[in-house]
């Protein structure tokens, strides 16, 4: 017969060893504020308590008796020797820190890991941390010396004289325990009971050490008969003040029992039935028949939402409409994508296709020049001309010009480009006059200039009609006409190179001062600032022709996304009807949701959160209103009060009618 393998603790799994002595800590699971034990690791050898994070803040009054116990009964083992002169952390094994935390009660030095994963607290340092603890004083000191009482250490045991303020062994500080505060800290704090109730049962019994006269620690801090001053030095001492907390921590908890019983609450806790109980059904039904008109309140609010939003969709608008909507985007000439779209939709308005272009081809210079569009700036406003003053450019065509100047950029590893026909043109009687440029001879009435240029721009240029000129001031220069070599592609896109062929359009012995002044530019390689125009543009077609290179340009890129509405736009859209029963259901939900929270948080709470929503809502819904914002704000305000306090008084009526104690 097999025998079944026994599942694994878990707190065993979690076991890790004491990061002085290397030795395994004894784990312990302690009562907590949040209702599930807390797992600690105490080394009675060293005298140490490890705490993961948040768990020292978390420990309730049953755990800190539980606790004190452990370390009072570790206090008559010898302190082991630390084998470990920099401790680590047991998680990561990081080299613990010292620091010096600071509570209300002062500050207590603790090691804590450098990762957060906890921190490590001697006996003493952690009574000092919850203020259990008070300076071994003046006053102490002489009441000790009375009782015959050997000075020694809260932390390790070691023996201390008389002057001594730290241990000579561990060099923590001579304190005794404060044990009026730790009585109070081990009182149960439950509802109705004050913030500092009596303990319940009898006293604690504490003879006087100078007299034998009865006194109780937990309240006396002196002895009525003689003066004589309560100390406890050590953990056994408070051995009777820890029993009589059991009891009364026992007692208290009892009485807490019988309460809830007595008066039931929306907030007790529910112990689960067994599995196998009969009652677990009848409780399951009990929920289940409570929460059912929850539920299908929220369905039917989700399905008069759903069915009011789909009016949103339906009908289709207007494709132009759509159209005019769709954002130009950011990206320079990325609207010349919406050109197609129009033309399609308006196919003999070729005025209005004419001024879209003009308007298109603004926009796009503006970009190039380095301006933002609004991010809302839709084709609508290019067709209404309805753009900030900024995007609509009157001098298109000087405009361009001064973009082709940008782009067209010489290429300075071309080579000297084949003459051929150009030379046979001018009957072969040609002179160099500068790196590429040749003269005709002797007559000097003609001048040839073969370069090649690059596209360094973003745009797709056409090189059939282009002009060029070499400034010289700002009204003097040498002009020359271009065409593409022979054989040469005139489109060129972004990147490409071409050859072109220049020639003057003044005879270049009628200007022979600037002539000569712009060979010496080029010459010296100083000709870099060319001036460049389109006189395509002037032509018929041609205006057309760059355009729709910008379009193809375009094309190739990503499309512009339409341009989403804004909730005030969906609102607008609605009919009066359809925004009433909107309304509807968002007070349905808005119900059903703060009986929910009532339910498992209470009802403070729920109309602590419902009211801080509507004041939040409130102001979004009033602000931007100028002066009127005020009011609105208060309006809006004042009806969210009011709503949150009919849903309260809702609330109850549903909670008496559903739901079963």
């Amino acid at each position: 017969m097999n025998t079944p393998a026994k599942t694994p603790d878990p707190r065993v799994a979690r076991r890790i060893a004491c990061p002085r002595c290397s030795a395994p800590m004894r784990v312990l699971s302690l009562s907590s504020h949040k209702g599930q034990p807390v797992t600690v690791e105490h080394c009675p050898d060293c005298r140490l308590v490890w705490f993961d994070e948040f768990e020292s803040v978390q420990l309730d009054s049953f755990g800190w008796v539980r606790l004190l116990r452990e370390m009072e009964a570790g206090t008559g083992r010898p302190l082991a020797e630390a084998q470990a002169a920099h401790p680590a952390c047991p998680r990561c094994a990081a080299t613990l820190k010292q620091v010096q935390n600071r509570s209300r009660f002062g500050l207590f030095a603790a090691l804590e890991c450098p990762r957060r994963h906890g921190h490590l607290h001697s006996h003493s340092g952690l009574l000092a941390e919850r203020g259990l603890v008070r300076p071994l004083g003046v006053a102490e000191r002489q009441a000790l010396a009375q009782e015959k009482h050997t000075l020694h250490c809260l932390n390790c045991g070691g023996a201390a004289s008389a002057v001594d303020d730290h241990c000579s062994y561990c060099g923590t500080a001579l304190v005794v325990i404060d044990m009026p505060r730790l009585a109070h800290s081990l009182r149960l704090q439950l509802d109705g009971m004050g913030a500092s109730p009596r303990a319940i049962g009898r006293a604690t019994a504490w003879p006087c050490r100078a007299c034998g006269a009865a006194l109780d620690p937990a309240r006396d801090t002196q002895c009525g008969h003689c003066g004589h001053i309560v100390v406890a030095q050590d953990l056994p001492d408070i051995d009777p003040l820890l029993a009589a907390a059991e009891a009364d921590l026992a007692a208290a908890a009892d009485v807490e029992a019988k309460r809830l019983a007595r008066y039931p609450s929306t907030r007790r806790p529910r112990t689960p039935a067994a599995p196998g109980s009969a009652a677990a059904p009848r409780t399951r039904r009990s929920i289940l028949s409570g929460w059912t008109p929850l539920l299908a309140a929220l369905a039917a609010a989700l399905a008069l939402a759903v069915f009011v939003l789909a009016d949103l969709h339906g009908p289709g608008r207007d494709p132009m409409e759509a159209l005019r909507e769709q954002r130009l985007g950011s990206r320079p000439g990325s609207a010349w994508a919406l050109l197609p779209a129009w033309r399609d939709l308006a196919p003999g308005d070729r005025n209005g296709l004419q001024a879209l272009r003009r308007g298109l081809f603004a926009l796009h210079l503006r970009q190039l020049a380095g301006e933002h569009l609004p991010a809302t700036a839709t084709l609508g406003q290019v067709i209404d001309d309805t753009l900030p003053q900024a995007a609509r450019h009157r001098d298109i065509t000087g405009r361009w010009q001064a973009e082709l100047s940008r782009s067209l950029k010489i290429d300075p590893v071309a080579g000297e480009p084949p003459l051929g026909d150009e030379a046979a043109e001018f009957g072969g009687r040609l002179a160099p006059a500068a790196p590429n440029v040749w003269i005709q001879s002797p007559s000097r009435t003609a001048a040839l200039w073969g370069l090649t240029v690059q596209n360094s721009g973003s745009f797709t240029i056409l090189a059939h009609k282009l002009a060029v000129r070499i400034p010289l001031s700002h009204r003097s220069g040498v002009n020359w006409r271009c065409h593409p070599a022979r054989g040469a592609n005139p489109v060129l896109a972004p990147g490409a190179s071409v050859t072109l062929f220049c020639r003057t359009t003044m005879s270049p012995s009628d200007q022979d001062d600037t002539w000569r002044t712009a060979m010496q530019k080029l010459r010296a390689g100083e000709a870099t600032d060319l001036q460049w125009s389109d006189e395509a543009l002037q032509t018929p077609g041609g205006f057309d022709a760059a355009t729709d290179r910008l379009v193809a340009d375009a094309l190739k890129g990503p499309a512009a996304q339409p341009p989403r509405r804004s909730w005030g736009e969906r609102w607008s859209m609605l009919t009066t009807p359809r925004r009433h029963l909107l309304l509807l259901a968002g007070l349905i939900a808005a119900f059903a949701l703060f009986c929910t929270l009532a339910r498992l948080q209470g009802e403070r709470r729920a109309v602590i959160v419902l009211l801080l929503v509507g004041a939040a809502g409130s102001f979004l819904g009033g602000r931007a209103e100028g002066a009127a914002s005020v009011l609105l704000v208060g309006m809006y305000l004042a009806l969210s009060i009011g709503l949150v306090f009919g849903f309260a008084f809702g609330a109850r009526l549903y909670t008496g009618l559903f739901f079963r104690r």
